[in-house]
């Protein structure tokens, strides 16, 4: 039989026991809930970090909205068609040079998917055009206009500008560029559909004449310094009707040989290089061929500048 000292040890051996059991229990029990809390600050925290970066990656990014505008060329065939009997003897040789143009640019018609419609809205890649005169470098800025930077690096990507010919010159007092980008050389192409016009807010602009300001014409000047790359769109800013406010801007630019100024707001795609922008010259200097619908300041290009080849260094 035990004895009470016996029985006192096995009792305190059994409190210890139990004592420790507890112990151990009230440990994992921490242990679980700490587990469990720092579940949740990791869960709470990649929440917000998800949040964070969509916020953030939104910024970056502009949506934009391309519209459907096929080329009609067939259209303004039958037009000028349609005219020809009606116009007085002198004009006649400018509307049949024109109809010879369009007909021949139907033959040359081609059409390019729509570009991705979210974009990045910062970064400069470079557009490079191989041309059978010299390579013109382009510095693309996203920043002044996104979607219609998207919408020239997707054209050239998608091989719309390979084999095309620059087609227009204008050589005047106060505006000085080569028109190119539109494989039928008539200025009426189309890949199929238009880009948003961005307005070029950023760059100098006088006010209106206010003699022009009491005709309704509030539009004033702006200033397109010399090797900027805009592209030609049909924005009328004293329109009534908002279509002709909105997506106009079609994939024909043109590069300015020096400060120009035009009450037209086009959207500004970047800066020629120094030595692209002599390649534009050349071509300047021998002028227009001279002819129905063309002088020796505005019209055909005598040299014949072909872009060969349009290509992309993006700079993500």
């Amino acid at each position: 039989m035990s004895t009470n000292e016996e029985r006192r040890d096995a009792a305190r051996r059994k409190l210890e026991e139990r004592l420790e059991r507890e112990q151990q229990a009230a440990k994992k029990r921490r242990l679980s809930m700490i587990a469990a809390a720092g579940v949740v600050v990791v869960a709470i925290a990649a929440v917000g970090g998800y949040f964070w970066w969509r916020s953030w990656d939104n910024d970056r990014h502009t949506v934009c909205d391309y519209a459907d505008a096929p080329a009609d060329l067939q259209g303004q065939i039958k037009s000028v068609e349609a005219m020809l009997p009606q116009l007085e003897a002198d004009k006649k040789p400018e509307a049949e040079a024109f109809l010879t143009t369009l007909r021949d640019g139907v033959k040359k018609e081609r059409t390019s998917p729509k570009p991705d419609s979210r974009t990045l809205n910062s970064g400069n890649p470079e557009l490079t055009l191989a041309t059978n005169m010299g390579d013109v470098a382009v510095d693309l800025d996203r920043s002044h206009a996104a979607c219609n930077v998207n919408a020239v690096i997707s054209l050239a990507n998608d091989g719309y500008y390979n084999g095309t010919t620059c087609y227009r010159l204008a050589s005047s007092q106060n505006i000085a560029g080569l028109q190119c980008g539109d494989p039928t050389r008539t200025g009426a192409g189309s890949p199929g559909w238009n880009s948003p016009d961005e307005a070029p807010d950023f760059l100098e602009m006088t006010p209106p004449d206010p003699q022009m300001a009491q005709l309704g014409m509030t539009q004033g000047q702006i200033t397109y310094p010399r090797g900027t790359v805009a592209i030609i769109n049909s924005n009328n800013p004293q329109a009534q009707d908002p279509a002709q406010q909105a997506n106009t801007g079609n994939a024909n630019f043109i590069i300015f040989t020096k400060d120009s100024t035009s009450t037209s707001p086009l959207s500004v795609i970047g800066k020629a290089s120094p030595d692209g922008i002599k390649v534009i010259d050349e071509v300047m200097k021998q002028g227009a061929v001279v002819g129905p619908g063309s002088t020796a300041e505005n019209g055909v290009p005598k040299a014949n500048l072909e872009i060969k080849t349009a290509s992309v260094s993006d700079d993500d």
